[in-house]
Order: C-alpha cells, then structure tokens, then sequence
C-alpha cells in the first residue's frame, strides 16, 4: 500500500503482543493477530477484491487461475483465486505487510517466505471443507511441519455462522492418519475430540495464523455477506526460491488430475 492509505497508530486497532501470540501458537496450533493492518488498509485491500472479482475470463471453466464451489442452488459457483499475487500489488501488500511478516519471524523463529497465496470469497449458502492437515499436502516439499504456517487475513468479521475457521485444538504435534479404509487421506474425523472445537470470532482487519498440522474445517456460510479472506502460506526459510516451486508443481498436478474443471466438465457432459 502507498504511504497515503498508512493510519497513525492511534487509529490502529490494538495490537496483539507477538511474544503472546507466540505462546497460544505452540500451545494451541493456532493465534489471532490483532492490530497489524489500518481501517484504511482494509478498505483499500476490499477494493482491491472487487476489482479482482471483475476482471474479464476469471469466470472461465477452463482458468487454471480460478476454482469453484457448490452455491446454494446446488451449481457451481466462483469461490477462489489461486495463485492470486501476481495479479494484484494491493493483495501482495497485504501477504508482505511488514507487521504481519514481523510478527511470524517471532513465531516461527525464523525469516518467513511466502509459500503460496490463494484469495477465497464464500458466498452466502457455500459450504465449507472437512477436518484436514494441510501438511498431509505439504510433505513433497520436505520441510518440517514446525516451519510451515497459514494466515487468514480477514477482510470482513467472520465467525461459525459465516462459516469462519474451526480448529481442533492442539492438534498439531502429528499428523494424523485417516480412516481405517483410508489411512492415507485426511485425518479421521471420529478419531478427533469434539469437545476442543474452537471457531473464533474474527473482526475486519484481524489475522489468524496456523500451524501446518492443526486440524482445521471450515462450515457453511449462512450469513447475509460473502466471507472474503486471503490466505497466505509461509515458510521460515532463507529459500527464496520456493513460491515458484510450489505453483510449477501445483499448475502440472490441476492439469493431471482436472483440479478446478468440474463445471466444465458438467456443462460439456455430452461432448
């Protein structure tokens, strides 16, 4: 963001003690950042989102770009953009805020990369994802689950009724096996202790970090707005090297397994 969006601090909201933030992070699996981002920062980054969602061919079966969900009428609709950063300097500014990449260094011990970044808006009726481990999906990249994080910079409040982020917490010291037909897919659902569910409830602005291993699900959005949330991934390494390497992997695995071309596919049965 330019210097003309930056607040003063005292019209920042109140920042979150990242030695603190530490602490709930590796006793929990996950911690909320509070306090990183202006009120002017967020409006710019929510304009920003709608001049993505308007861009010409995002809405195409076949953008590699671009995937979809089911809506409430039970039809696909557009929930995503995948890789999002090199189609938009506001969204990188948010991914690359220096408060935020501040604040996972003292997390993380350690100088954090941007892995990945996805921009997800989940309209009111989509619904959500089961309990998984995103390292369960990391693990090719031969990192260790420690130095691998998630952020959800939330654009607008968002709780289990817009279908927020649930955790299972202190979940993220293994990874889990799946069922017993399964054991290699995502952790089994049964297996988890429903009793350390935890949804927070997020404000406009605040940022909820996650450890590569916390078992986390997300519900249906039944609000009246969409859930708009950017979703980077960092690694604490001195790798400059590995953004590239993941979308060179990830593009070649949407293409072999036809990732994001189900509507496609349903819209062309005949063919």
């Amino acid at each position: 963001m330019t210097a003309t969006l930056l607040e003063t601090p005292e019209q920042r909201l109140p920042a979150i003690d990242p030695v603190e933030a530490k602490k709930q992070y590796w006793q929990d699996g996950y911690t909320i950042l509070r306090g990183l981002y202006s009120h002017a920062e967020i409006e710019a980054y929510r304009n920003e989102v709608n001049r993505l969602w308007s861009l010409d061919g995002l809405d195409d079966d076949l953008n590699l770009r671009t995937e979809f969900r089911r809506g409430p009428d039970g039809r696909y609709t557009f929930d995503r953009l995948d890789p999002v950063l090199d189609i938009s300097s506001g969204m990188t500014d948010a991914a690359k805020h220096p408060a935020l990449l501040s604040a996972l260094e003292t997390i993380l011990d350690g100088s954090p990369e941007v892995l990945k970044c996805k921009l997800i808006r989940k309209e009111p009726g989509t619904n959500g994802y089961i309990p998984h481990q995103d390292f369960l999906y990391w693990r090719w990249l031969n990192e260790e689950p420690d130095k691998l994080c998630t952020a959800v910079i939330n654009l607008y409040p968002s709780d289990a009724r817009s279908g927020g982020l649930g955790f299972y917490r202190g979940t993220h010291h293994d990874l889990l096996p799946g069922p017993a037909d399964n054991p290699e897919a995502d952790c089994d659902p049964t297996a988890l202790n429903a009793s350390a569910i935890d949804v927070p409830a997020l404000e406009a602005g605040d940022v909820l970090v996650f450890h590569s291993l916390a078992v986390h699900f997300s519900g249906r959005n039944a609000g009246d707005v969409p859930r708009t949330v950017l979703l980077p991934s960092y690694c604490a390494t001195n790798d400059t090297g590995l953004y590239r390497k993941y979308y060179q992997r990830e593009v070649a695995r949407r293409c072999q397994e036809m990732v994001g071309f189900e509507r496609y596919f349903e819209r062309n049965g005949d063919i």
